[in-house]
């Protein structure tokens, strides 16, 4: 999701990123590999753990030789007993949250027979997260799924749980000593770029002219910067010829104007700057600042995706789908993260980390891009 908060507190934050070890957490990474891996690097390994509740930590588990990739919701433990969930939603404000990720968890959760405390983060709020860790203690929750996409308190809710000794998997944003659950970022950058390469092929666009537009947020590092340098990756491992000089990141730091309307002003700036640009192929680390591309170029006249260029977004949120679905701007396809899904794979997750049976360290999301030509088998209205 991450939508941007107020320009203080996205300065305090790098999503997705790997947060410091704390020192009440500091732990045999050899052992423990969870403390220090980096799910945003595309030659992170990955482990087999399971959850030692003497310790209160994930350790190696070396009896299992099959690939971590192998792992299957399908093939997970039943509920033996009435576990307690507890789940730190992001928010209950957003559609990415409100429509997709929460209603999932809880849908999951009632069909596995267990109880879910799902509690609100409160988005951008960087207090109600450590709050929450405390009401998932005192409640004396069998597993914790975090939701916090603030990686700098990430080692600070650690702590308790560690404490707690209460196994966790962390949702979308790496926590120190937990099971990650989220994005393959990189991945959703090369699909992206395979995508537009390939509209621009069937547009018989010269590919030695493309302009290749990545909406950034500078203050935004780590794990999702990979959704833009991973699609301007592929290309120009597709495209070699093409020029440095075509390659663009658009500063998209959004301050008080919100992701959309500070992507509107950002583009609108560029393509004044670069009044003759077409063959325009534009990605962003979310649907918000896409949808804001492709409403600049659209206000500027030039939002013909036949001719002037394309956008291609990421999470597949109702106004890029509704975008999409409708034809009538440049943002012409999103990488879905199936958000929708995610409690179909985190509950059985966390089933299995309960009756203690291995698990991935790691354990990535699903991805497509949705485009008018697969919308309706993926979203249908």
């Amino acid at each position: 999701m991450y939508k941007a908060a107020g320009l203080t507190a996205v300065l305090a934050v790098s999503l997705l990123g790997v947060a410091p070890i704390g020192a009440a957490i500091a732990q045999d990474a050899a052992a423990n590999p969870t403390l220090t891996q980096d799910p945003g690097n595309p030659s992170q390994a990955r482990h087999w753990v399971t959850y030692d509740a003497a310790a209160g930590a994930y350790r190696v588990d070396s009896s299992v030789t099959a690939d971590p990739a192998s792992w299957s919701a399908a093939n997970a433990a039943k509920a033996a007993d009435r576990k307690l969930i507890c789940f730190t939603a992001e928010s209950e404000e957003f559609d990415w949250d409100v429509v997709l990720v929460n209603p999932s968890m809880r849908r999951a959760a009632e069909a596995a027979g267990v109880e879910l405390l799902l509690l609100n983060n409160q988005y951008p709020s960087t207090t109600k997260p450590i709050e929450n860790a405390d009401i998932c203690v005192q409640r004396s929750a069998d597993l914790v799924v975090s939701f916090n996409v603030f990686s700098e308190i990430a080692p600070a809710i650690m702590t308790k749980y560690n404490e707690a000794k209460i196994p966790v998997i962390a949702m979308d944003v790496a926590h120190p000593g937990s099971v990650f659950y989220g994005a393959d970022n990189c991945k959703t950058g090369a699909l992206a770029a395979q995508f537009a390469l390939q509209w621009a092929k069937d547009k018989n666009w010269p590919l030695d002219q493309l302009q290749v537009v990545a909406g950034v947020d500078p203050a935004v590092g780590g794990a999702p910067n990979c959704r833009n340098t991973g699609f301007v990756d592929a290309i120009k491992a597709a495209v070699p010829q093409l020029p440095a000089s075509n390659y663009h990141d658009v500063d998209m730091r959004t301050g008080e104007l919100g992701p959309v309307a500070g992507a509107i002003a950002a583009t609108t700036d560029w393509l004044t700057a670069h009044p003759d640009a077409k063959y325009i192929i534009a990605t962003s680390i979310n649907d918000d600042r896409a949808y804001g591309i492709a409403q600049a170029m659209k206000q500027a006249g030039r939002g013909d995706s036949a001719v002037d260029g394309i956008v291609i977004g990421k999470n597949a949120e109702k106004a890029a789908l509704d975008a999409v679905r409708a034809g009538d701007t440049p943002l012409v396809g999103t990488v879905s993260f199936f958000g929708n899904k995610y409690g179909d794979d985190v509950i059985p997750l966390a089933l299995d980390i309960l009756a203690g049976k291995p698990v991935p360290s790691i354990v990535s999301v699903a991805h497509e891009v949705i485009s008018k030509a697969n919308i309706d088998t993926h979203y249908p209205q």
